[in-house]
């Protein structure tokens, strides 16, 4: 990783809600949410939350390096229906030589509706490649 990234670092990014991102949407192998609310998803906003994160990391990494979400502790406070705008606002508090936390805030057009933290966790990208390799043939499916 890069030297520059410092803590008190800040950066947003926006995305409009839409279908695939609501609770019967992303159902897969659970039934039960195909009558759920058509709303943003807690597994959708997680990802938002990483992307926001991932992309304030990505300059700062070298080539070979990916950034990896090791850790997530937020909250999902309000609904946000399909159509609604989404802002995470992200901000560095740690820095560390391998991984760096941030301290999160996502509003909808009229809620705060997610705070928290999330860490990630710089490694090699070919590195980790080789490990996933490994442990699938390991498992039997690779």
């Amino acid at each position: 990783m890069k030297p520059a990234l410092a803590q008190g670092a800040t950066s947003s990014i926006s995305k409009d809600v839409v279908e695939t991102m609501t609770v019967p949407y992303g159902r897969g192998e659970y039934p039960l949410f195909a009558d759920m609310p058509k709303v943003l998803a807690t597994a959708a906003l997680v990802t938002f939350i990483e992307a926001a994160c991932a992309e304030t990391l990505a300059p700062h990494l070298e080539e070979d390096e990916v950034s990896l979400g090791t850790v997530i502790d937020v909250t999902h406070s309000a609904p946000t229906p399909v159509g609604a705008t989404i802002r995470a606002e992200v901000e560095v508090v740690k820095v560390e030589p391998r991984s760096v936390s941030f301290s999160v805030t996502v509003l909808d057009d009229e809620d705060v509706i997610s705070v928290g933290t999330h860490t990630r966790r710089v490694v090699s990208r070919h590195r980790f490649d080789q490990k996933v390799s490994d442990k699938a043939q390991r498992l039997g499916i690779g």
